[in-house]
């Protein structure tokens, strides 16, 4: 089984603070897991995918 992340290591990996991550998990904006009622985790494989979503292609400039 995958291991998960928990917030500290979740927010390390994407770059942001834990607070900016919780406020994302608020806003569902990125995908996480729930054990029981309280305890979020996250997954390697949902974290990497969420940065692929949110990888913005640079556009070519005219007369190139």
């Amino acid at each position: 089984m995958e291991r998960l992340l928990n917030n500290t290591e979740a927010a390390e990996y994407l770059g942001i603070s834990p607070h900016s991550l919780r406020r994302y998990v608020a806003l569902k904006l990125i995908p996480f897991t729930k054990i029981g009622k309280r305890l979020v985790r996250f997954r390697l494989a949902d974290l990497q995918a969420y940065l692929t979503r949110q990888t913005v292609q640079a556009r070519r400039r005219e007369g190139e």
